[in-house]
């Protein structure tokens, strides 16, 4: 069988490694947050990581979030508040500067639900019961994360939201991976279909407004830019694809997530690009923002896949 899965003691939680031993691609799933936290691929009979992993407990606040499953809510709230039927949320949990981010599951420990190895994937479910503890956010819900690894170094995600509550609830999802093709990402080329891009205000709370925005679509060097910026995606040639000498990530959203956020942080060494189901502080703007019935359930899907090539 050329897949195998492990589960190893991670201090109070555990690692998953899937391993595809006939390429010798592996993927590292924690419990804690359930994010990825290593990607490995065999690039010309070399390693090749392609996520910037995390190290340390807090490392959800020390390492800017990297591979963070982003939910309820992702990116931004302004100044944490949002209104439902008359009513003023607060959020409680992690700010930075005025506003909340990045949701409130990020360092929750997730049960490992099952596992399964077949002859041509490996699998892993994770499952978080969210009672509801944070004020800004009293709706209870449970979040299901399935990760699998498949041939030809590809990695789908799929994550189901059920709602416990009996009301209807606000919901955005997000992920955060740091992608790193070796070098710096002034060097990568980024392509892919967008018309338009949300303006943001300085402390990148969206304004309302959507401007026409197009220069990826034949690929774009990054070169200095600084990015923190979101766009909308084609509705159907939707793939992101990240280049550099002769190596490509391919990211291609499946179901329910129109949007992609594009971060470079200071050092230059990867670069984010995030699934997601809505935009910035869509509690407040409504934009992408899904309305779960109560004890109704979603879904959302993307994949990730390494190719040695630097076309779709």
């Amino acid at each position: 069988m050329s897949f195998d899965l492990n589960i190893l003691a991670h201090g109070t939680s555990k690692r998953i490694l899937m391993r595809d031993q006939l390429n010798g691609s592996l993927i590292e799933i924690h419990t804690k947050g359930g994010l990825m936290n290593r990607w490995m691929v065999n690039h010309e009979d070399h390693p090749l990581e392609l996520i910037l992993s995390n190290t340390g407990a807090e490392h959800f606040e020390m390492n800017g979030f990297r591979s963070s499953k982003m939910s309820p809510f992702s990116c931004r709230i302004d100044g944490g508040k949002y209104q439902l039927d008359d009513q003023t949320y607060t959020f409680n949990k992690f700010y930075l500067g005025a506003h909340a981010i990045h949701g409130l599951v990020y360092d929750a420990e997730f049960s490992i639900l099952s596992t399964e190895v077949h002859s041509n994937y490996a699998q892993l479910i994770l499952l978080f019961e969210y009672n509801g503890t944070d004020p800004g956010y009293p709706f209870p819900y449970n979040i299901q994360l399935e990760w699998t690894l498949y041939p030809d170094n590809l990695i789908g995600i799929k994550t189901s939201i059920v709602n416990n509550s009996n009301r209807v609830i606000p919901l955005m999802d997000g992920w955060h991976p740091y992608f790193t093709l070796g070098g710096q990402v002034d060097q990568y080329l980024l392509e892919f279909q967008s018309s338009a891009k949300l303006v943001m205000r300085d402390d990148m709370i969206p304004t309302g407004e959507i401007i026409e925005e197009n220069s990826f679509e034949k690929g774009l060097k990054i070169g200095a830019t600084y990015y923190d910026d979101c766009y909308l995606l084609d509705p159907i040639q939707n793939k992101i694809q990240l280049s550099y000498e002769g190596k490509s990530i391919i990211i291609a959203p499946i179901l329910n997530y129109p949007y992609v956020q594009l971060y470079t942080p200071e050092d230059r060494k990867s670069i984010t690009i995030e699934n997601l189901s809505g935009a910035p502080d869509c509690f407040n703007n409504k934009m992408g923002l899904q309305q779960l019935e109560p004890h109704g359930q979603i879904y959302f899907e993307t994949s990730y896949q390494f190719k040695p090539t630097s076309k779709l």
